[in-house]
């Protein structure tokens, strides 16, 4: 997988979205790429995507996965074709991307940055078992279609139409279904702590914080509508970004004591009630 240069028309957005994020988190090796995006060597590109990932993995930034999924959709992209090439059966290469993303945000905590090139690594080795997984898939749900035909004593055969190769077994469909539903609670309680922090921010806060991340302003134009220096709208996101990052991690953190408690007593009670003497058979008698 290499890495792929940005379109013309993107670089600039990107590289604005790059020097933001970098001056928020204060990685100075990212500000110094961001400045010079479109001049950047091959071991700096690897360096580019491992720092980002390792960003995501450190606090769950979603701008930087934003931008780690931008810049390496396409490199991915190529790959899973490349692979999906020694697949007899039709896989959807999108389908196969998408889900190379989504183990890439489920498994944070699996990455190592110690190398430059450690996300390049990585990407590689989900992509190469999640094509094999969907032609193995493809290849077991694939049969023959049969066109008729006479059996030996002269009766018709019935036609046989080929599966549906995107069908799923019922255990996958269940499967499906539980993640769904766990996610969907999960983004609901996420978004129920980020509503909370929210209201915990000042009003002009507020206002810069809607401009740039709801209405997709960009940061001259923000600071423009709001007559202030592009530097102070800057800070002052980042204070709102970092507070709404501490209230919610100070909720979930509250959630997960209580959680832990929780299991802790169920446990105390089961083996309380483990110890409790049973009646002999002739009492119960």
């Amino acid at each position: 997988m290499t890495f792929t240069p940005l379109k013309s028309e993107q670089l600039a957005g990107f590289a604005d979205r790059l020097g933001a994020f970098a001056q928020e988190a204060g990685h100075e090796l990212l500000l110094d790429y961001a400045g010079r995006l479109g001049d950047l060597d091959a071991a700096e590109r690897d360096r580019l995507s491992t720092d980002l990932m390792a960003c995501f993995a450190a606090d769950g930034s979603n701008e930087a996965f934003a931008l780690l999924y931008e810049l390496n959709q396409e490199g991915i992209l190529r790959l899973v074709y490349h692979h999906l090439r020694r697949s007899f059966f039709a896989v959807d290469a999108h389908d196969v991307m998408q889900e190379v993303f989504f183990n890439i945000y489920r498994y944070p905590a699996k990455f190592d940055s110690t190398k430059a090139a450690a996300f390049r690594n990585w990407a590689h080795s989900i992509v190469r078992n999640t094509a094999l997984k969907y032609a193995r898939r493809a290849q077991r749900n694939h049969v023959v279609s049969l066109t008729g035909g006479e059996d030996r004593d002269g009766s018709r055969l019935p036609s046989l139409e080929p599966e549906d190769e995107q069908g799923r077994s019922p255990l996958e469909d269940a499967q499906l279904h539980e993640e769904n539903r766990e996610l969907t609670s999960a983004w609901l309680l996420y978004l129920h702590f980020y509503q909370e922090a929210y209201r915990c921010l000042t009003p002009r806060e507020k206002r810069a914080l809607y401009l740039v991340e709801v209405d997709g302003m960009a940061y001259k134009d923000a600071a423009a509508k709001l007559d202030v220096r592009v530097e102070n709208l800057k800070m002052r996101i980042f204070r709102a970004r970092r507070k709404i990052f501490t209230i919610m991690k100070r909720r979930f953190g509250a959630g997960q004591d209580v959680a832990t408690r929780e299991i802790a007593r169920n446990r105390n009670l089961v083996a309380a009630s483990s110890r409790v003497p049973q009646p002999s058979r002739e009492a119960r008698r």
